[in-house]
């Protein structure tokens, strides 16, 4: 049975998963300033707050402490999120076909001949494990 797909992240939602699974747990204060380093038009510390809670109902957040020295922390593993929002862009765009997509990524972004050896080498190890 396969894992339950989590619910899709918006592009600024996923840089702020990316940021807590790199520094968790985090404060807001904390967050908003890595969110906000090189940017021209930072962002203020409501919108941030309204992301996390988005991002808390979606079930990749959890809050831990009490008010005033609130931390974030991911519900989710780096690599379960991950294959989570794969799987749904799986299916959203390729209609479920890994063979769509892995050719749309192979002719869209190139390949070198060293990511081709590592990809047959996983496929044919994928292969041997299943008894083929």
């Amino acid at each position: 049975m396969s894992e339950p797909i989590l619910p899709a992240l918006s592009s600024a939602e996923q840089t702020l998963m990316d940021l807590i699974w790199l520094k968790q747990p985090v404060t807001v204060a904390e967050l908003l300033l890595h969110v906000n380093a090189g940017r021209e038009n930072p962002i203020m510390r409501n919108t941030l707050q309204t992301q996390l809670a988005r991002l808390e109902r979606k079930g990749w957040l959890a809050r831990e402490g009490e008010l005033g020295a609130l931390r974030y922390r991911s519900n989710v593993a780096e690599e379960k999120g991950r294959r989570s929002l794969l799987l749904e862009l799986k299916k959203r765009l390729f209609g479920g076909s890994t063979v769509s997509m892995v050719r749309c990524l192979v002719e869209e972004s190139g390949i070198t001949g060293k990511e081709i050896e590592e990809l047959r080498a996983m496929l044919n190890s994928k292969g041997k494990g299943k008894g083929k």
